[in-house]
């Protein structure tokens, strides 16, 4: 009996302990004591329970700030400072969509260039692993590269002064070769099931978006690809027009002479037929003979 009611008594003690942890903060219970009568002394106190990883608090504080002081320039820091424990608790939508909404909303705040690149620099980090269990990231779904792309280049354009574009620019670099092999495998994809359109309109993508990686070399190879997905395909037309492509603009490629060869046996054409001379009626043609 003694037992079970010691059993009974650290249970209850166990649960008080869970209800009063730093998890079970009601981050909606308003700021009381000195903390609330001043925008800047919440806040710092949002940085000190951040520092001390209690986010929960730190949350409380940093959206009192924003609720409470909305002209404030800590409201503004709040926000950003909101954004930040998103991403380092490694929500990036989170942070991502944050970030961009202190953006738009402080399109002039000294920190609008440190948000902009953290878009990008979160939809980044939010990329494909390369797992040794799992397919190698160019398989999987990409949606999170061209997101960051598109936030990178957008911040580089907006802020080219910025501390953060030289970083911005390598992730820039990084996220177009992540694209190009996902390209890559597409096309590779289809056209080992000898899907050859779709194969030679990946490597048309690849061509246009990418070509001037490796040197240029992926321009000269995608177009030659695609070529020969035309040629498989029997669209002589698009064949045609895409090693003239390759001619002109990847002169100095060692698929050149090949592709000169391909032109020359592609058959040529025949001419539209040509009006008659506006001086002269059509002439009649001959009635049909009965049958008999």
């Amino acid at each position: 009996m003694t037992s079970a009611k010691t059993s009974s008594v650290l249970l209850a003690v166990l649960l008080a302990a869970c209800a009063g942890s730093k998890d079970n903060i009601d981050i909606t219970k308003p700021v009381t004591g000195e903390a609330a009568t001043n925008a800047q002394r919440a806040y710092q106190k949002g940085l000190e329970e951040r520092k001390s990883q209690n986010f929960l608090e730190a949350t409380r504080y940093f959206e009192w700030v924003r609720n409470n002081f909305p002209y404030s320039q800590y409201a503004a820091l709040s926000e950003l400072a909101l954004a930040d424990m998103s991403y380092e608790r490694d929500d990036w939508a989170s942070a991502a969509a944050a970030y961009q909404d202190f953006v738009k909303s402080h399109p002039s705040h000294p920190k609008a260039d440190y948000a902009s690149y953290r878009v990008g620099l979160a939809y980044y980090q939010d990329k494909p692993s390369d797992w040794f269990l799992l397919p190698p990231s160019f398989e999987k779904d990409q949606a999170p590269i061209r997101s960051a792309l598109d936030a990178l280049q957008r911040f580089t354009l907006a802020y080219p002064k910025s501390e953060f574009v030289t970083r911005a620019k390598d992730l820039i670099a990084e996220c177009r070769e992540r694209l190009a092999a996902h390209e890559r495998y597409v096309a590779e994809f289809y056209w080992k099931r000898g899907g050859w359109r779709g194969a030679a309109g990946r490597w048309m993508v690849l061509a246009d978006a990418y070509g001037d990686l490796d040197g240029g070399n992926t321009r000269s190879d995608s177009l030659w690809r695609a070529a020969l997905a035309w040629r498989n395909a029997k669209d002589a037309e698009r064949e045609k027009a895409t090693l003239t492509r390759l001619i002109v603009e990847a002169p100095n490629s060692p698929h050149r002479r090949d592709a000169e060869q391909m032109l020359k046996e592609l058959p040529t054409a025949p001419p539209p037929a040509q009006p008659p001379p506006a001086d002269q009626p059509p002439q009649p043609t001959a009635p049909a003979q009965p049958n008999r």
